[in-house]
């Protein structure tokens, strides 16, 4: 039998860590197109965490509707995931993200620019429905969902 260190144990089980951006989240919320919520569900729970960004995007959708039944929906769909805050490290990645895209005349929108500094800081893939834009950003990994 071979036995490995626990960091090379780790490290072969580790699950690339996945996040959704906020146009997928949409998609699954209102259950259309179906393509969305099954692919879905075949992540695994654990694999997948939300930006800050993308739950406060979220909610203020919820609140422009001014609906409290989808703002309650909302709630308990983003209470199953980890959120987690947008960290200092983001903020570096975000100003070399933003300054490369503008001297390119390639700029894409804050939020956007925001959630995919988060996806780097984190050493995740970004799902998204909007590769469009993501893909111009340097060592971000890009899983597209196509409708």
């Amino acid at each position: 039998m071979t036995y490995l260190p626990k960091s090379v144990i780790g490290h072969r089980l580790a699950k690339q860590q996945k996040t959704l951006d906020t146009n997928i989240c949409s998609y699954i919320l209102r259950r259309h197109p179906q393509k969305m919520l099954e692919r879905f569900t075949q992540l695994e729970y654990d694999e997948v965490w939300l930006s800050a960004i993308v739950a406060a995007e979220l909610r203020f959708g919820a609140a422009k509707l001014a609906s409290p039944r989808f703002s309650a929906a909302i709630e308990a769909w983003i209470d199953g995931f980890e959120i987690r805050p947008w960290p200092v490290e983001a903020t570096h990645h975000y100003a070399q993200i933003r300054s490369g895209l503008e001297k390119a005349g390639q700029p894409i929108g804050g939020m956007d620019l925001m959630i995919a500094a988060h996806a780097l800081s984190e050493s995740s893939n970004l799902i998204t429905n909007n590769a469009r834009e993501f893909h111009r950003i340097a060592n971000l990994q890009v899983e597209e969902w196509l409708i």
